[in-house]
């Protein structure tokens, strides 16, 4: 609020700052390092679809490797990309910069002209189904059952609010609200009997207990006894108090044990059988192997991704500037997009191998000897060695894989961190598999408690207090000494 003698002036001035503002081309560069190989495939095969002066190029013919490179076990040295008249894309790129505006990244636009035989499009001559979802066939037998119209929208709205497990973890009071008074709560206590009759059994559970039990069978031998341990004892089942139970159950110890272990042998998650995201065959974007003198070194799957070339014939055209105004401004586009989109993946093929190399450099004993070789490292550690960012050396892993001698690993799991006192150069993760192992080899009728394990581990010289050997056993899944225990 102006007070007396006060007024409000709007004036236009200038300031002088400094402010760092990425480029769009610089934008698209940080995306396509993100992208793992297969997004990285896919977004290549989009753009050769819309790009018309964005071309493939021949692969690399594979040359014998020369004497002296054998010997020495040097890598050949790669030919400098070439657009398909084996001019080099360096011309290709002054001439855009010396004869277009269009400086910076535009949206992609663009079609592949019409009656055309593009090659482009095989790669998607072989795309997969999609995968069938559990509610797809949930309610294809519920079709075959026959049931009334009208209570389809209550059997619909039930095997839609199955979980991935097959689980139903709303309440039943709570469905019927959210049907708006259509249907009564018996109603609903009936559309679930239903849908817990269907293929796989055991979907339509609201608990474990429940889900186990819906997969016996009343013609079982066993089953009054299974019934009674999932719908009486089935704290004391999870908690490992046998002899309790068999007490109250008036049974012998062993029958017990033999009771748990045919629940064991049931599924408890049978929605997981159908899973609502196609399953994808992990490629590896980095290998690491042997050469022929057994050294380790990096290699990129390149051959992966196709290799890309600037169609040379609308390079022509746009020097003969025989069209009009717009289609010179529309190829001049077009061949800038394309120019940037093969420096920025030529540019995410360097930071990657730079990347994976230093991880090289720094688990070189996980490489050879698996997990229990794993050191602590840091995304900074190897952004401090590069000279990049942190950020550049998360988006140059994130959701990658490795493929190492001793298996295929996401590149983030590689980086982990030591143990809390910092007196061991071990990783977390290393350390949990010492615990496991532990765990593996102890006697089952006398497990060890959390302390006993510390004090193991003390005994391979790692320094790990009770607390930490908590807390990684429970992120491992294992049980307490008490329930670990066998009677």
């Amino acid at each position: 609020m102006s007070g007396p003698g006060m007024s409000l002036d709007m004036r236009i001035g200038q300031r002088l700052e400094q402010r760092q503002v990425l480029s769009l081309q610089t934008i698209q560069s940080l995306k396509i390092l993100q992208l793992a190989t297969t997004d990285l495939q896919q977004l290549v095969e989009e753009e050769l679809l819309q790009n018309p002066t964005l071309d493939t190029a021949e692969p690399e013919p594979q040359a014998p490797e020369p004497p002296e490179l054998a010997d020495k076990g040097a890598q050949p040295e790669t030919p400098e990309p070439t657009t398909e008249a084996g001019e080099n894309y360096d011309d290709v790129y002054d001439y855009l910069e010396r004869h277009t505006d269009v400086n910076e990244f535009v949206g992609r636009s663009g079609q592949p002209s019409d009656g055309e035989e593009d090659p482009k499009t095989e790669a998607f001559n072989n795309l997969p189904a999609p995968g069938r979802t559990l509610a797809d066939h949930l309610l294809e037998q519920l079709r075959m059952r026959g049931h009334d119209e009208l209570d389809w929208p209550l059997l619909e709205h039930l095997v839609h609010s199955l979980d991935p497990r097959g689980y139903l973890e709303y309440p039943l009071e709570d469905i019927a609200k959210a049907l708006q008074g259509r249907y009564t709560l018996e109603e609903v206590q009936w559309a679930l009997g239903e849908v817990q009759k269907l293929e796989p059994r055991g979907v339509g559970a609201r608990n474990l207990a429940e889900c186990l039990l819906l997969q016996l069978s009343p013609k079982d031998p066993d089953y009054p006894n299974l019934r009674l341990l999932l719908t009486q004892h089935w704290d004391d089942v999870l908690k490992n108090r046998l002899p309790r139970i068999a007490r109250e159950m008036g049974t012998t110890l062993e029958e017990v044990k033999l009771f748990v272990d045919l629940l064991g042998t049931l599924n408890p998650h049978p929605g997981a059988l159908y899973s609502e995201v196609p399953t994808q065959a992990v490629v590896p974007d980095v290998v690491i192997e042997e050469d022929e003198n057994a050294v380790l070194v990096v290699r990129l799957t390149r051959e992966l991704v196709p290799r890309l070339a600037i169609n040379h014939s609308y390079l022509r055209l746009l020097q003969e500037r025989k069209q009009d105004k717009e289609t010179s401004l529309f190829l001049k586009t077009k061949l800038n997009q394309a120019r940037q989109l093969i420096e920025a993946i030529e540019q995410r093929q360097s930071t990657l191998e730079r990347v994976a190399k230093a991880i090289l450099k720094r688990q070189e004993d996980f490489m050879r000897m698996g997990m229990t070789g794993l050191k602590p490292m840091k995304m900074q550690d190897i952004a401090d060695e590069l000279g990049i960012h942190h950020s550049t050396v998360w988006r140059a892993v994130y959701g990658k894989y490795m493929q190492t001698p001793q298996g295929v690993y996401a590149m983030n799991e590689l980086f982990t961190g030591g143990l809390p006192s910092g007196e061991s150069d071990v990783s977390r993760e290393a350390v949990k598999l010492k615990v496991k192992e532990i765990i593996d080899g102890e006697e089952r009728r006398k497990p060890l408690s959390d302390l006993a394990i510390a004090k193991k581990l003390d005994d391979l010289g790692i320094k790990a207090s009770r607390r930490v050997v908590t807390k990684y056993r429970e992120e491992l899944g294992i049980a307490d000494s008490r329930v670990r225990r066998e009677h």
